[in-house]
């Protein structure tokens, strides 16, 4: 399959999105970009509550209230995602973006067989008899690796172990042969054979249909082994950016580094000890005014808690927000003034 890596499927402008509760608003995701291209891999990384979840939710239209888009534009092949109608928004989901669930224990309906909720996935989408649609839903977990896909087909959520219902997520999720896949946290919950399994099912599918892939994952050995480009985010924004090697051996944001070295290596000489990242998240109710990430920042300066950083460019398609990359920074920030 011939597959044009230069078409922009999606493209995402200064987002943001917030959850307006008793306590006050939670802006969960604070003005994030980033663009999406045919063939490729976007690993999404940052710990939990940095909005990496949130920003997919938007982008797929399940956003549960008080949350909603307060800014910004999501665009798929030029088309305005936030304006679909209602019906418009039930075709995207599914034949354009599909999206695979952390757990799947709670996304399966555990009173309806595998069977009948893979058949109703591409029923709520092409109008064909139900033969043949029987016939994908068998094609499909053919293809991600269930054995006798006819008697699964017959059996319960619970009948099944956590790798066989995640690939029945991941089948479920590629039954329409969706554009863009976003697979949030696929991994999470099983243990680490099953993971390598599931990583390397999931290479072999994009590279096969050529379809896009936004991988969400607090799991940096992860995001190594299946993704091309990486967005850090923390506190609802996207703080480096850039292609794995840049992220992996170029990092130039705090917290990235942070996050690598918190990370355990099998190619250390010596046995070292994990160097977690001191401090707490922040308060999305009450966020910093300058820099999110300043508070637990080992390299903080006064304009980190005063000012917020701007996206510098460090390298081909790496940027990262940080004063530690601006050239006088002080001055820059008393001139913006």
């Amino acid at each position: 399959m011939e597959i044009n890596m230069h078409k922009k499927l999606l493209e995402i402008k200064n987002l943001h999105v917030s959850f307006f509760t008793p306590a006050g608003e939670v802006k969960a995701v604070g003005g994030i970009d980033y663009d999406l291209y045919s063939g490729e891999v976007m690993g999404i990384v940052g710990e939990s509550g940095s909005g990496k979840s949130v920003e997919a939710y938007a982008i797929m239209g399940l956003l549960q209230s008080p949350g909603r888009v307060t800014g910004g534009s999501i665009k798929f092949e030029g088309r305005d995602v936030l304006a679909f109608t209602s019906k418009e928004q039930q075709s995207f989901r599914g034949n354009e973006v599909s999206m695979i669930f952390q757990n799947p224990m709670t996304c399966l309906n555990p009173v309806y067989t595998i069977g009948n909720q893979l058949i109703e996935a591409v029923c709520c989408h092409d109008v064909i008899p139900k033969n043949q649609a029987e016939a994908r839903a068998i094609e499909m977990l053919t293809l991600v690796g269930i054995n006798n896909p006819e008697q699964r087909m017959k059996q319960y959520p619970h009948e099944l172990s956590g790798g066989m219902r995640q690939r029945v997520m991941i089948a479920m999720g590629l039954v329409c042969d969706p554009k863009i896949l976003i697979a949030d946290e696929p991994t999470t919950a099983l243990d680490v054979t099953i993971q390598a399994q599931i990583i390397e099912l999931m290479k072999e599918i994009q590279k096969l249909t050529g379809m896009a892939i936004i991988f969400i994952t607090h799991n940096l050995g992860v995001v190594a082994e299946i993704c091309d480009k990486v967005s850090v985010m923390y506190a609802g924004k996207i703080v480096e950016q850039g292609c794995v090697e840049d992220i992996f051996y170029k990092p130039k944001h705090p917290y990235t580094l942070g996050l690598l070295k918190s990370m355990p290596r099998v190619d250390e000489e010596q046995h070292e000890r994990l160097i977690p990242i001191e401090g707490t998240p922040v308060d999305m109710l009450n966020p910093p005014p300058g820099c999110p990430f300043g508070p637990r920042c080992g390299f903080c300066m006064k304009i980190c808690l005063r000012q917020e950083p701007p996206q510098i460019e460090v390298g081909d398609c790496h940027t990262a927000a940080c004063w530690l990359l601006v050239d006088d920074a002080e001055k820059e920030a008393a001139d913006a003034q």
